[in-house]
């Protein structure tokens, strides 16, 4: 029997995590989600499993997070020899285009914005699904 994959989830607002983790029941995703409300907690959390720590096959990030942000987030993962290849999917509400292009800069693997339609939203887990598979 195969473990079950573990998602690493920066985001603050508990609607979304809801909703992200009915988006991954949508597409039949098998996965503990780690759920870090602000970027200081996850930070702890990434440097842990840096140094053999429980290993996320991938990482969610949410760009506008109290304490740290995801940008800073990432800048860490990919600087990390135990995560610089593991998937990043920037999930954000901003439109800014500034952020899309340094998100990829850094090196996230896949850059979405959340969704104002359910429907739309709940689309993330097919995304996530395939991301995983590849991992």
């Amino acid at each position: 029997m195969q473990d079950r994959a573990a998602i690493m989830f920066a985001e603050d607002s508990p609607a979304d995590v809801y909703l992200f983790r009915e988006a991954l029941k949508a597409h039949t995703v098998e996965a503990d989600v780690l759920v870090f409300e602000d970027g200081e907690t996850a930070l702890a959390f990434m440097v842990a499993a840096a140094d053999g720590g429980p290993y996320p096959k991938l990482f969610v990030l949410d760009l506008n997070l109290p304490r740290i942000d995801g940008l800073t987030l990432l800048r860490h993962l990919r600087q990390s020899e135990r995560f610089a290849n593991t998937p990043v999917v920037v999930l954000t509400s901003s439109f800014n285009p500034a952020d899309e292009v340094e998100s990829l800069r850094l090196g996230a693997t896949r850059y979405i914005r959340k969704a104002e339609d359910i429907g739309d939203f709940l689309d993330i887990g097919r995304e996530i699904k395939l991301l995983l598979r590849q991992a």
